[in-house]
């Protein structure tokens, strides 16, 4: 079983950094669907002008000072009516959008559309009032909030207007009615003077019991029955009643009479004063209402909010760029660190190949998606030999820590004649240049080595070095050769497509012998297999220390498994990202089974975002590359790739 590890913050940003493509690509898609969502959308524009309410609009005429005035119930009033059809209904005739021949559902929908366009709100807890004008014409916002505005002072002035018009004609009504029941109560008054010749003390006293009782009245407001001055005024109007009760029957009636004339005559005189005032109120028409500020036509629109789409878009850009980033790092299958490698295929990785960007790319399309055809590839490959890149650079020192590694896990490699073999689980991983660049590295050391081209399913080392491939070492299995005939030295690597410079600064290339794949038989496996082959690699082994096998991969073809007998190791080359875990450990098993001697594992092409940070190998690959570029400039050309 698989060993877990926690998960640290390096890990999580080295997810991000190997899937920087997916969070870029996805950002890149969400900010493009935020733009093309917020130019979509329709612009609205909104005016704002600002009216303040007086206290006055309460009706005239009323006792406004015993009725107080409540702000918030007025002023919620207010909004209501600034809202209302018929506001809106006179702001459509006030600009114009109402005909006199239009039928009544079109006027219905222009005044339902105002008012859909127009709000108002309190400002605070003052007694301002906003009315707000929104629509995708930014000039017509203006003109529907300062329309509005205007007619509802309009409509309050005229609302006044009518209101004290209506109170002045009812108090008139009631005013005619008094004076004439004070005209009737006089001349009744009159003619009974006239008849019974009274003295009028009954009338003086039912003058004082009114104004005693109204004095009662007043002084309960303020008292109870118990106080004294209202004991004292009971006392007086007790007093006044039995005093009239002795009065002779002419004096009661005359009393009566009286006190009927001075009811009348204070109605008469409340009712005149009230009509004179509802004439002033009704003759001067002042507003309840004022215009503080008027809307203006605005610069930008409110909706949409480009700022916040945008701002929102780029949050959820990186959400989900990093979303899809760790969804796909879950689903791939490959094995990422060493300790994975390690622990899943119970083998130990030789070495760690790190990733090189070659400076010119032109139109090369990498063998990572199709196979090895064009030139263009084949110069790609050339260019990731070690002998066009610097001895102090990372990418050379890590295939002489391969064969280091190598060298501690089968001790016999130097000084005694050894056999590796070199293969991957599928194709693209890079096992044939790693196994040049090994041979090569070993070589540049002293050691006698010899490679050989054996994946007779796609070759393509001769194509490296620019030669032919026939023949080679199919044609000594087939006894048309002998191998020293078709073995290649330096002279023949002079003769080739790598720059004679280069060769000529490698050092210990004439260490290095190769023998390429010669001509492709119908039946490679029964070839591999045969007695011949045992027999030349046996007489290989007597004239090279060191002989490197370039095969086919395990999981596609089985010439690994029957080369493998020949080989003293077996060393899978690994390409992060590239194969399952699953690939991996089946080619793994199938070597086991054929009791292939397997070393260990090579990862190759490994990035820095792939690995962990205590590999400070690969981030020193950068500082090290600056640095022997710029020493070595003067007397290193770069490859023409």
């Amino acid at each position: 079983m698989a060993q877990q590890y926690e998960l640290s913050l390096y890990d999580y940003w080295r997810v991000i950094r190997r899937r920087k493509f997916i969070l870029f690509f996805t950002f890149a898609a969400v900010m493009i669907s935020t733009w093309i969502f917020t130019n979509m959308q329709i612009q609205i524009y909104q005016s704002i002008a600002m009216v303040k309410v007086e206290s006055t609009l309460i009706v005239p005429g009323v006792a406004t000072e015993s009725m107080g005035w409540d702000i918030l119930t007025a002023l919620n009033t207010e909004v209501k009516i600034i809202k209302s059809a018929i506001v809106a209904e006179r702001v459509a005739n006030k600009l114009g959008l109402l005909l006199p021949d239009m039928k009544k559902d079109v006027i219905d929908s222009i005044v339902q559309n105002i008012q859909n366009k127009i709000s108002a709100s309190r400002v605070g807890d003052t007694n301002l009032m906003q009315i707000t004008a929104t629509s995708s014409d930014r000039k017509e916002t203006a003109k529907l909030a300062n329309a509005t505005a205007e007619v509802y002072i309009e409509k309050g002035i005229e609302d006044r207007s009518r209101r004290a018009k209506e109170l002045r004609s009812f108090i008139g009504t009631q005013l005619a009615e008094a004076e004439k029941k004070l005209k009737e109560s006089e001349d009744k008054e009159r003619k009974f003077i006239e008849i019974n010749r009274v003295a009028g003390v009954g009338g003086y006293m039912a003058t004082n019991l009114l104004n005693l009782q109204s004095r009662r009245r007043d002084l309960l407001k303020q008292y109870t029955e118990q106080h004294p001055d209202v004991i004292q005024v009971d006392r007086q109007i007790k007093m006044i009643e039995e005093q009239m009760r002795s009065l002779p029957k002419e004096e009661l009636e005359y009393a009566r009479i009286r006190r009927e004339v001075k009811l009348n005559e204070n109605l008469y005189s409340l009712l005149a004063q009230r009509y004179k005032e509802a004439e002033i109120s009704e003759a001067d028409r002042v507003q309840s209402a004022f215009i503080v500020s008027q809307a203006v036509e605005p610069h930008s629109p409110i909706r949409p909010n480009r700022a916040t789409n945008f701002s929102a878009g780029t949050l959820l850009g990186i959400f989900l760029g990093i979303v899809f980033a760790f969804i796909i790092e879950h689903l791939d299958t490959s094995i990422g660190t060493i300790e994975d490698v390690e622990t899943y295929l119970q083998s130990p990785v030789l070495g760690i190949i790190p990733h090189i960007e070659p400076e010119k790319r032109g139109n090369i399309i990498s063998s990572q998606f199709k196979f090895l055809r064009s030139k263009d590839d084949i110069k790609l490959l050339r260019s990731k030999m070690i002998v066009y890149h610097s001895s102090r650079s990372p990418f050379v020192e890590a295939y002489h820590t391969l064969r280091t590694n190598i060298k501690v896990a089968k001790e016999e490699i130097i000084g005694g004649s050894t056999c590796i073999l070199f293969t991957s689980s599928g194709v693209g991983e890079g096992k044939t240049l790693t196994a040049l660049n090994f041979s090569l590295a070993a070589s540049q050391i002293g050691i006698k080595t010899l490679l050989i081209e054996l994946d007779l399913r796609r070759p393509s080392l001769h194509k490296i070095f620019g030669m032919q491939r026939v023949p080679g070492f199919t044609d000594c299995l087939l006894g048309k050769q002998q191998w020293q005939d078709v073995t290649r030295g330096t002279t023949d690597f002079l003769l080739g497509e790598i720059e004679l410079e280069r060769l000529l600064q490698t050092p210990g290339i004439e260490n290095f012998k190769f023998i390429n794949c010669g001509s492709i038989p119908s039946n490679p496996i029964d070839l591999l297999g045969s007695i011949k082959a045992g027999t030349i690699f046996s007489e290989l082994r007597n004239n090279f220390e060191l002989i490197i096998i370039d095969c086919s991969p395990v999981l596609l073809f089985a010439d690994s498994l029957i080369l493998s007998k020949y080989a003293d190791g077996v060393v899978i080359v690994y390409k992060v990202g590239r194969i399952a875990r699953g690939a991996l450990k089946r080619a793994r098993d199938q070597l086991m089974t054929v009791k292939a001697k397997l070393m260990g594992v090579i990862l190759n092409d490994i990035k820095s975002t792939e690995m962990e940070p205590r590999y400070g190998y690969y981030y020193a690959y950068r500082y090290y590359s600056d640095s022997v570029s710029g020493s070595a400039s003067g007397r290193e050309k770069t490859p023409k790739t």
